[in-house]
């Protein structure tokens, strides 16, 4: 009788393993989507730190920020382009992780992310993958066209002509 209550109790588990990691990813999903929904696309900043844990860490161009860092960074982004809109193209979940891939526009009506105001609009898309700890935030990479970014503001030197 010990026996099968074991074997049931391990088979149970068995099953609800694949079923709480399903479970874990969507609401990560929904986390990461819900960010750049109702946070970034609205400039609602002041609702940053509702889905980061509070020692989450960016990965930023070769050194680590801290979660006041990155909404720093996000408010001079906004700054510079106080239209801005970021549209979720895709999300995608395994495990801890969640991949969004998301295109952001605006018009860089003022100086602001360490760049001038040139009233000229932007539109870039890029990809941000975030680990979650605990159903927040814990840690991000993102990448996207800086290049681009300048290319279209007029921020670069003109190409010689041959």
């Amino acid at each position: 009788m010990r026996r099968l209550a074991l074997l049931l109790l391990a088979s149970s588990l068995a099953w609800s393993a694949p079923l709480m990691a399903h479970d874990a990813e969507a609401t990560n999903k929904a986390v990461a989507r819900s960010f750049f929904e109702d946070v970034l696309d609205t400039g609602k900043l002041e609702d940053y730190a509702k889905s980061h844990a509070p020692d989450f860490v960016a990965h930023a161009e070769g050194r680590l920020a801290s979660l006041e860092e990155d909404m720093n960074a996000a408010r001079e982004q906004r700054k510079a382009m106080p239209d801005m809109r970021v549209k979720v193209n895709q999300v995608v979940a395994e495990g801890d992780l969640v991949s969004v891939y998301w295109t952001a526009s605006g018009t860089n009506t003022a100086a602001g992310w360490g760049i001038p105001a040139t009233g000229k609009s932007v539109k870039v898309s890029g990809m941000t993958l975030f680990r979650f700890e605990r159903g927040l935030i814990q840690e991000e990479w993102s990448v996207f066209d800086q290049y681009s970014i300048m290319k279209q503001l007029g921020l670069l030197p003109a190409k010689a002509k041959d």
